[in-house]
């Protein structure tokens, strides 16, 4: 009465050898869980730099806008500015020390500049008001310009 019939037998043998994981399988489920990780290490590696990218621009903001508020605050007079150049440690200007003190507070690297270039494009004469440029750059390539009307 307790003879199995084939199909039983066929049955538990299946059973069996369906218990566990193969080797291979395991190395394909390893396999696809690695390149599915590569993906994410590549996305974290990518918000990496555009975070540092989005702070330089940032920092670039900030300076830029002191030097245009040294620009606005100096009205008329804003002509005696132009070409002026600042670095963290220095400025040719020493109006422009306040913008040397902005890029030493947001750690700028000593090859970082500000030039400003003020143009008299709007009244044809040697008056302003005039076009200020004002370009913060890195020392690597990577720049931010900003232009706005002084001495108005």
């Amino acid at each position: 009465m307790n003879a199995k019939t084939p199909s039983q037998a066929q049955q538990t043998t299946l059973a069996q050898r369906q218990q566990g994981l193969t080797l291979i399988e395991a190395m394909v489920a390893l396999a696809i869980f690695a390149i599915g990780s590569l993906g994410i290490i590549g996305l974290f590696l990518n918000s990496f730099s555009m975070s540092a990218q989005n702070q330089n621009l940032t920092s670039g903001f900030e300076i830029a806008q002191s030097a245009v508020g040294v620009l606005r605050a100096n009205g008329a007079n804003a002509l005696n500015l132009n070409g002026a150049t600042a670095s963290a440690s220095s400025a040719s200007n020493s109006l422009l020390a306040p913008v040397s003190s902005v890029m030493s507070a947001y750690g700028m690297p000593p090859q970082a500049s500000v030039t400003i270039i003020v143009a008299t494009t709007i009244t044809g004469a040697n008056l302003c008001p005039c076009n200020a440029t004002v370009t913060v750059s890195w020392g690597n390539g990577a720049s931010y310009q900003t232009q706005t009307i002084v001495g108005y």
